[in-house]
């Protein structure tokens, strides 16, 4: 295991939290240097601490996954260790600096919160937290954050650090049922609230019928019987920093190499006027194409939404149907990240 050296974290984290007012304190910024030193929490299970700074010296004590201490690094990989902000009663000995996180920020849970695998929200999850759980934090990667469980590593999916409730009610990962029409009868469906500030979005997917995958830039959401490295069936959502008119031609000008194109006004429910695309038909002939898309592009303040309906030709009675109520939850926020 390497050592997490994470002053660079603060950076970011204040730069977010300075633009900000309505971000929570669910990240604890770094301590920095005090008057003993850094802070610092053990990563492995066991660490042994010892009288000189040697692998050969004799053990002084054992500290446990979660430990934490206050450190001087020396050169070698070896610091200084003590137990409490005393430097003559609270200097216990000597410790490896490559099993601490040396300085870390902190992700403190304010409701229960899923660890993944890797860097997807369709990865096997690892861990549920649940809340006012405090791990720190050995790695920024945007809207991914990796925290440090007990004998492992985890990704938390936090991309705007918004945890407040938002503007439809519901909180980001909230889940609920309602009832939509299939196929002429009633159904449950039960959804999960997805607040993106990144895309300007909330919107409600069926989480039994699709898997949600989430980037920087976008969101997926795919059918639970499609393979999702090669997806068939799925919403995408982006958002778009050109304005609707542009964006409009540029989508019109791709399909249209292979599909005959109709445009028509169209209101979303909750994300009022927009412009939709069908592409259905294979260009130059009457034939329903095998994969249909249809297009929302709807103007947002700071350009526009785009949503992208794919699905196979056999589905449009059930996910295409699907898909729509999806759309029709879509709330177009003021303000992005």
């Amino acid at each position: 295991m390497k050592k997490y050296r994470l002053l660079t974290v603060l950076t970011v984290l204040v730069l977010m939290m300075g633009g900000f007012s309505t971000v929570k304190a669910d990240i604890i910024p770094p301590q920095g240097e005090g008057m003993i030193g850094l802070q610092a929490v053990v990563l492995c299970e066991t660490l042994t601490v010892r009288q000189q700074p040697s692998a050969s010296s004799k053990a002084v004590m054992t500290l446990h996954y979660g430990n934490t201490i206050l450190i001087q690094p020396e050169t070698g990989g070896w610091a200084a260790c003590f137990l409490s902000d005393s430097e003559e009663t609270g200097r216990a000995g000597w410790v490896n600096e490559d099993y601490l996180a040396i300085d870390p920020a902190w992700y403190l849970t304010e409701k229960s919160t899923p660890v993944y695998a890797w860097n997807d929200t369709m990865a096997p999850k690892v861990a549920l937290l649940n809340k006012g759980v405090k791990l720190p934090i050995l790695k920024d990667e945007g809207a991914w954050l990796i925290v440090s469980l007990r004998g492992a590593t985890g990704w938390i999916y936090q991309p705007d650090f918004y945890t407040e409730i938002s503007a439809t009610g519901r909180q980001d990962g909230e889940r609920f049922e309602t009832a939509i029409m299939i196929e002429g009868m009633e159904e449950t469906v039960r959804y999960e609230h997805v607040r993106n500030m990144n895309l300007g979005i909330e919107i409600d997917y069926d989480y039994e019928s699709f898997r949600r995958s989430s980037a920087f830039d976008c969101e997926y959401f795919i059918s639970v019987y499609d393979n999702p490295e090669k997806p068939l069936n799925y919403l995408e959502v982006r958002h778009y920093d050109e304005n609707a008119e542009t964006v409009f031609a540029a989508v019109v000008e791709t399909l249209s190499k292979e599909y005959e194109i109709t445009q028509s006004a169209h209101n979303l429910e909750h994300a009022g006027n927009c412009v939709m695309i069908d592409a259905s038909v294979v260009k130059g002939t009457d034939l329903m194409a095998d994969i249909l898309q249809t297009v929302y592009i709807v103007p947002a303040a700071d350009g526009c939404v785009v949503a992208t309906e794919h699905y196979e030709i056999e589905a449009s009675e059930g996910f295409g149907v699907r898909m729509d109520s999806i759309l029709n939850t879509m709330v177009i926020l003021n303000e992005r990240t």
